[in-house]
C-alpha cells in the first residue's frame, strides 16, 4: 500500500507539474487523468500489489516523462494515457 501512494504522488505532482494551457489537453484534463490514474494505482495496490510493484519502474518513468515535458502538457496527457492503458491490461 505505501508503494501505491508513493507512485501516486509521484505521478500526480510530475504529471501537474507539467500543466500548460496551450496544447490541445488542457489543465483540467491533466488534472482528471492524474486523479484517475492514482485512484487506479490506490486500486492495484489494494487488489494486486504484485503487479503493482511489477509496474513500478513504468510508473516512474512516466512521472519522470511528464515532469520533463513542462512546456507539453500534449506529451504529459499522452504519458497518462499511456500508463492507464498498461495499468488496464
Amino acid at each position: 500500500m505505501r508503494i501505491a501512494i508513493h507512485l501516486a504522488a509521484l505521478a500526480a505532482i510530475g504529471i501537474l507539474s507539467a500543466c500548460n494551457s496551450e496544447t490541445v489537453c488542457t489543465n483540467e484534463d491533466a488534472a482528471q487523468k492524474s486523479a484517475d490514474l492514482s485512484a487506479k494505482l490506490q486500486e492495484m495496490a489494494a487488489t494486486d500489489p504484485a503487479r503493482l510493484a511489477e509496474l513500478a519502474p513504468k510508473v516512474q518513468e512516466m512521472a519522470t516523462k511528464a515532469a520533463g515535458s513542462a512546456d507539453d502538457l500534449q506529451a504529459a496527457c499522452k504519458a497518462m494515457d499511456e500508463m492507464m492503458t498498461e495499468l488496464t491490461k
